[in-house]
């Protein structure tokens, strides 16, 4: 009896640390960048990008053509949220790295589209011909329990090496 406890028990635990250490990868289909998708997110494929997504938050990751600064691709992004959002407003903006290059970022807050009070940060940077930007946001009331998760694929996402880019 005491040996088919040891296997379960054994197996238990094999299961529980795949699962606490399940974070996996995930690389864009034209190899042009890679993300860290954290234990329980969801990767669903967009029309040109990929959306992570725990319950009401997520980071989305787009590409769009065109040269141009990070700074004025956060920009024009933000120009097409206040006809979504309602109360849609800037909170702060600068300058940071994203994808191992330089790139900016903007915070927001407003009434998103579901008629909940959220956050939301545009991160984006160029890369040649291409411009990545990336959409993170969360019901501002859960933002503390998606905070340390959405950091970490913002952080994982990179950009592939320049003979893969296109």
């Amino acid at each position: 009896m005491r040996a088919p406890t040891l296997l379960l028990s054994a197996a238990l635990l094999g299961a529980c640390a795949t699962t606490l250490h399940a974070q996996t990868s995930y690389t864009d289909p034209e190899q042009r960048y890679t993300l860290q998708v954290p234990a329980g997110w969801r990767v669903e494929p967009q029309g040109g990008g990929v959306s992570l997504v725990n319950g009401p938050a997520y980071a989305s990751v787009i590409r769009v053509s065109g040269r141009g600064a990070p700074k004025s691709l956060v920009e024009a992004l933000a120009q097409r949220f206040p006809s979504q959002w309602q109360g849609f407003a800037g909170s702060s903006a600068g300058d940071t790295q994203f994808g191992g290059k330089p790139g900016a970022y903007g915070w927001f807050t407003g009434t998103n589209p579901l008629g909940i009070e959220a956050v939301l940060k545009l991160v984006a940077t160029v890369d040649g011909e291409s411009g990545y930007a990336m959409m993170i946001s969360s019901p501002r009331s859960d933002f503390p329990k998606y905070k340390q998760d959405l950091e970490k694929i913002e952080a994982g996402f990179r950009l592939t090496t320049p003979g893969a880019r296109k």
